[in-house]
C-alpha cells in the first residue's frame, strides 16, 4: 500500500483501489477551497492511472465532512471559490472513467453532501446526519445539486430537502435513494472498499467505463429509441474486444477474470 499526504486530504493506494481521506479530523473534515482543489486534482490523477479501477472517498475519523469551514472561508472572495467553476467539464467526476464511491462514514453537511452526490455510488452510515443546509446560511445549493437531486430522488423530495435544508439521518437518505447502501458507521468504509474491489476484480474495465458514460449521457436523452440503439451498438462493440469471452471463461471456471482492456478505451464516435 502506498500513501500520499496533502494539506487537507490523504490518498492510499492498495492494488486497483484508491482511497481518498478528507483529512482534517480536528475540524471534523470541514471543507476549505484548498481541500476542494486537492480532491479534484487527485480524482483526475487517479483516473489517469490505468491500474486504478475504483476510487473511494471517505472522511478521517467520525465525520465525513460537516461542510464549509465557516471560520476559514471568505464568502466574499471570488478567487477563493474559483475552484467551483466547472471550466473543464472533462474533469467532472461524472466524466471520469473510474467509478467513484462515496463512503459517508458520518455527518455530511452542505458542500460535503453535494460533493458526494456527484459520485457514482454512495454508502452511508445509518446514524449520519446529512443535510443540504445551504439556505439556512443564506446561500443556494451547489455542485449541480439542483439539477441532479430531482432526477435521483424525485422532484418533490428534492424540493423538500433543498428548500428547507433540514437534517435527516443516513437511514432516511438511503430510503429516499440518496445512497444505495446503508450500514453502521464502522462498516461504511469496509463495505465501500469491498464494493470497489469487487468492481476492480470482477468487472471488465471497458464495460464499466462504457456503462458509466452511457448512464450519465442518458440522464439527458429524451429519445428512447436512440438510447436503445446506441446502447446496442456499444454492446456489440464491447463484445469484439474479447472481454465477453474472458468473462464467460472465468465464470465457468469459477476464477477471477484476467481482463485485457483499459478503462480508457473510448466508445468509437461512429457508434452514435
Amino acid at each position: 500500500m502506498t500513501t500520499t499526504e496533502h494539506s487537507d486530504i490523504a490518498v492510499e493506494i492498495d492494488g486497483p483501489v484508491a482511497v481518498i481521506h478528507l483529512d482534517r479530523p480536528a475540524r471534523r473534515n470541514a471543507y476549505t477551497p484548498r481541500m476542494g482543489a486537492e480532491l479534484t486534482a487527485e480524482l483526475v490523477r487517479l483516473d489517469a492511472l490505468a491500474e486504478i479501477r475504483a476510487i473511494v472517498v471517505t472522511g478521517r475519523g467520525e465525520h465525513f465532512s460537516v461542510g464549509a469551514d465557516l471560520d476559514q472561508v471568505d464568502w466574499r472572495d471570488r478567487e477563493a471559490h474559483g475552484v467551483e467553476t466547472l471550466s473543464d467539464p472533462a474533469t467532472a467526476p461524472w466524466n471520469l472513467s473510474t467509478p467513484i464511491i462515496g463512503a459517508i462514514n458520518g455527518d455530511a453537511i452542505g458542500v460535503a453532501l453535494t460533493w458526494a452526490m456527484q459520485w457514482d455510488i454512495r454508502v452511508v452510515a445509518d446514524t449520519a446526519r446529512i443535510a443540504f443546509s445551504f439556505n439556512r446560511i443564506g446561500i443556494i445549493p451547489d455542485r449541480n445539486s439542483t439539477w441532479l437531486l430531482p432526477r435521483l430522488i424525485g422532484f418533490s423530495a428534492a424540493m423538500d430537502l433543498l428548500l428547507t435544508g433540514r437534517t435527516i439521518s443516513g437511514a432516511e437518505g438511503h430510503r429516499l435513494g440518496i445512497a444505495s447502501i446503508c450500514t453502521t458507521p464502522d462498516e461504511v468504509l469496509p463495505q465501500a472498499i469491498s464494493l470497489a474491489r469487487d468492481i476492480a476484480e470482477r468487472c471488465a474495465p471497458v464495460s464499466v467505463s462504457a456503462t458509466k458514460k452511457l448512464m450519465y449521457e442518458f440522464l439527458e436523452e429524451t429519445d428512447r429509441v436512440r438510447a436503445y440503439n446506441f446502447e446496442r451498438r456499444t454492446l456489440n462493440w464491447v463484445r469484439t474486444l474479447g472481454e465477453t469471452v474472458r468473462g464467460i471463461a472465468a465464470f465457468k471456471s469459477k476464477s477471477v477474470p484476467k481482463w485485457g482492456t483499459s478503462k480508457h478505451t473510448e466508445i468509437p464516435a461512429n457508434l452514435r
